[in-house]
């Protein structure tokens, strides 16, 4: 499926690119969200003329997403306590959608979308590092402190 990108699109390329994608990629998240248009003689010709616009607007995403991640770097850590067994596990996990709550309850909007967890939720207490993608060329990290609770018998 040929599209043109309306933004940058993490490893994928940039604005105005007209790129290959597998059309449920394309079909289901480039698509819907407004990322990407398919790559028709119309479209073409529309997206030179508003060419302009669209990088002022990527622009705009940009410094904003240059800002958030400025006020994140100064974030020291984010706790999380919760209940642990007797064995010292965790019951459940802390995920990108508990970790993009903390950080907007903190102030800090973060969706949870931008939540970069390659090895998975986080399932036992500890300091860990977590990756923010805020935007295709900002990308960050933030400490997750896992603080362990006993949960008391009965």
């Amino acid at each position: 499926m040929q599209l043109i990108l309306l933004e940058k699109v993490h490893n994928l390329g940039d604005l105005g690119d007209t790129v290959n994608v597998r059309p449920g990629y394309g079909r289901n998240y480039l698509l819907p969200r407004g990322k990407a248009v398919p790559a028709t003689r119309e479209n073409l010709e529309r997206f030179e003329s508003e060419r302009e616009e669209l990088q002022r607007q990527a622009a705009e995403k940009l410094a904003a997403a240059e800002a958030r991640r400025e006020a994140i770097d100064a974030l020291e850590a984010v706790d999380f306590h919760v209940k642990i067994s007797p064995e010292g596990r965790l019951y459940g996990s802390i995920s990108a959608r508990e970790i993009a709550d903390r950080l907007t309850e903190m102030g800090y909007p973060v969706e949870k979308a931008e939540v970069d967890q390659p090895e998975g939720p986080i399932r036992e207490t500890g300091e860990f590092t977590v990756g923010l993608i805020l935007h295709a060329d900002v990308v960050t990290e933030v400490s997750i402190r896992v603080v362990g609770e006993e949960a008391s018998a009965g």
